[in-house]
């Protein structure tokens, strides 16, 4: 078993043509049963002139309304359930995102779902080189958020013990212990956790080529290139991207295999538009823009043509080197609820996460600070440097600031403040936040409208 290069071949490697068959069925199914079976769905399609009838193509997705967030939590709580609440058949688990600007949006999970949900992680683990008998640290939050709980069922799927470790990086010398003590083989966290116990790991002189560890998943959070050479060098290990949503019942939605030039999103459970956002219009193939989840085989929710805000480019290839059929999708750039315009130029953390890496003084954080002066947009950007020390010299700081400064505006177009600050010493993001850039940005601008009003 450990020896075969898929978890579930036949379904992995359908012939595309086969692949979007089935998805026409799928979705034709799930339109019809939202249609009859859900007062929300009937509603907004009946608004929108649009029946089950209707969809004869895969094209004809087009021809229904989109889901925007703050419908689907106008729904609240069991608007969008399409199973009863326990017993045989119906939902037995239920997660929420985090709420932070607004009410959860509940997903529920039948019993089918997580066999799917487990499915679908296990396939992602095995592509990425685990197998069974290996350690698995599950270093995503564990809770209402599905985060930890995607690979954990895929790894006991696939037989691999699980370690649920949680998200918790302040806890970084019981990782580091855990990884060298049960032999991990992998692991999945955010980007900025890793970093984080990385150069924790780097200051107490530990060495990760002498562990087992051989793979990371990493996501919840765009990070950029630059990112995953540095996590590479700091675990020793092959890095690799994933994507998910809570509403899906992410992770297990989208993950790179071993050519790694794109995620595949798994078309079998899911259909994903690239649109404009500011039009709604589809873009080309290979074109950036906003992705658009559909949820072909969902049990317990409905979730039809939700727009995820996430900015990122999709292909189809006939078949990847990997051998693989399904779909890419890049690596998430950044959100269009992210993008800060500054000075008349839009500016994402990820551009200046990627500029400031450049640097090894660059700790694991910084902080976007934008506010109005005089009329005029301010840019402050505060980072993290490793090591304390570094500030004692005043002349040191000065000209590091000046040449992230530089690098910066490189990237952006625009010349931050730059401001050194100790480690450690920045907010993070926690649960649901680390999806967007709300403990990286603080837009000053907007308090002064509401203060104005």
């Amino acid at each position: 078993m450990s020896f075969r290069r898929f978890f579930q071949e036949e379904i992995e490697t359908l012939p595309k043509e086969k692949l979007k068959a089935l998805q026409l069925q799928r979705l034709q199914a799930m339109v019809e049963r939202v249609y009859h079976q859900n007062s929300f769905y009937r509603k907004l399609y009946d608004e929108a002139g649009v029946k089950p009838s209707d969809i004869q193509s895969l094209e004809d997705i087009r021809k229904l309304p989109f889901l925007e967030k703050k419908s689907v939590r106008g729904a609240y709580p069991y608007g969008m359930a399409l199973a009863p609440i326990g017993g045989e058949n119906g939902a037995v688990e239920v997660h929420a995102t985090s709420g932070t600007t607004g009410k959860s949006v509940p997903v529920f999970a039948t019993m089918k779902d997580i066999e799917n949900w487990a499915d679908l992680n296990a396939r992602e683990l095995w592509m990425t080189g685990l197998r069974p008998g290996d350690v698995f640290m599950n270093s995503y939050g564990y809770g209402l958020p599905t985060g930890g709980f995607g690979f954990h069922y895929g790894a006991m799927k696939m037989g691999v013990m699980v370690i649920p470790m949680g998200s918790d990086a302040r806890q970084y010398e019981r990782f580091i212990d855990f990884i060298f003590d049960f032999g991990v083989a992998g692991m999945c966290m955010t980007p900025s956790v890793g970093l984080y116990v990385g150069n924790k790991a780097r200051e107490m002189g530990i060495d990760f080529k002498k562990s087992k560890l051989k793979v990371g998943l990493f996501g919840a959070e765009p990070w950029p290139w630059e990112t995953r050479l540095k996590l590479e060098e700091y675990f020793g290990i092959t890095a690799y991207d994933e994507f998910g949503m809570t509403e899906f019942l992410g992770p297990g939605m989208t993950c790179e295999c071993e050519i790694r030039d794109g995620m595949h999103a798994w078309a079998d459970a899911f259909l994903v538009e690239c649109i404009n956002p500011e039009t709604g219009e589809p873009v080309g193939e290979g074109e950036e823009g906003e992705l658009v989840w559909t949820w072909l085989n969902a049990d317990g929710t409905a979730m039809l043509r939700y727009r995820s805000r996430d900015l990122s480019r999709v292909w189809w290839e006939e078949r990847c080197a990997c051998g693989r059929t399904h779909p890419k999708i890049a690596a998430i750039k950044g959100r269009t609820d992210d993008a800060v315009p500054i000075r008349g130029l839009i500016v994402f953390p990820s551009q200046i996460e990627a500029a400031l890496l450049r640097f090894p003084e660059t700790g694991a954080n910084f902080r976007i600070i934008v506010d109005k002066r005089n009329g005029l947009d301010t840019f402050d950007l505060k980072v993290e440097v490793k090591e304390n020390a570094m500030l004692e010299s005043e002349e040191f700081v000065k000209q590091l600031q000046k040449q992230m400064a530089e690098a910066v505006k490189s990237v952006t177009g625009n010349t931050p403040h730059v401001h050194l600050v100790p480690a450690d010493s920045l907010p993070r993001a926690t649960g649901g936040e680390s999806k967007t850039a709300s403990a990286r940005v603080e837009d000053r601008r907007n308090l002064q409208a509401i203060e104005q009003k």
